[in-house]
């Protein structure tokens, strides 16, 4: 019940979320070393969001699981 990507564009937005987020954390824990601790914690806030809007085709497609199986 996997949700393949219809287009390119799906594609690069998807594995720019991925890196966007890799960049993200890599920021925070440089941050973290330089005892920027709210810009630390901002940026993995940020990163973590990156990563969910990443997988967001993999969440709306457990979304839809979850709501069938509730309606049962």
């Amino acid at each position: 019940m996997a949700r393949n990507p219809k287009s390119i564009g799906e594609m690069i937005s998807t594995l720019t979320f991925f890196g966007v987020a890799v960049a993200c954390v890599i920021q925070a824990i440089e941050f973290h070393e330089a005892e920027l601790l709210f810009r630390s914690y901002v940026s993995t806030f940020a990163g973590l969001l990156c990563l969910l809007g990443g997988l967001r085709f993999f969440i709306a497609d457990m979304m839809k699981i979850v709501k069938k199986r509730v309606r049962k």
